[in-house]
């Protein structure tokens, strides 16, 4: 979303309408925020953030929510190591179920299970380690044609 003026009030937005208090929604807000590594932001425009603070903002706004799902695409793609890992563990912590869709082959290796798909289809279902190397291999073959 990225849409306020501010970096709490970018959290706070994605809480309207779940009959918080402004007290319950300013504390959703901070947690939030540090959850992230986003603590100290709060006044400043999310428009002068990094890609990577971005990503961890709009992470911030989803979790805030406390959905049972939560879908990620490509979620480490504009992150430096620092806020990559800060997101691994981010997503480690987290109790809800997380989709992540990803060509970060690490990332891939945290889940719990790992499907690869190819043009629509999917081509291999199972543990991360099986998967990720048939991946490999695929890919290395394509490489050579």
């Amino acid at each position: 979303q990225i849409i306020m003026p501010t970096v709490a009030e970018d959290v706070a937005f994605s809480l309207r309408g779940t009959g918080l208090s402004r007290s319950e929604t300013a504390d959703a807000v901070t947690e939030a925020l540090a959850s992230v590594g986003l603590s100290g932001k709060e006044d400043q425009s999310p428009h002068l953030l990094s890609g990577g603070e971005k990503q961890m903002l709009a992470l911030a706004s989803v979790t805030a929510l406390e959905p049972a799902v939560i879908v990620a695409d490509e979620p480490t793609g504009l992150l430096d190591l620092v806020n990559r890992n800060r997101l691994r563990r981010r997503f480690d912590a987290l109790t809800q179920q997380l989709v992540v869709v990803t060509h970060d082959l690490e990332l891939a290796a945290d889940a719990d299970r790992t499907l690869c798909i190819d043009d629509g289809r999917i081509i291999d279902d199972g543990a991360p380690a099986e998967v990720i190397s048939g991946y490999i291999d695929r890919m290395e073959r394509r490489a050579l044609l």
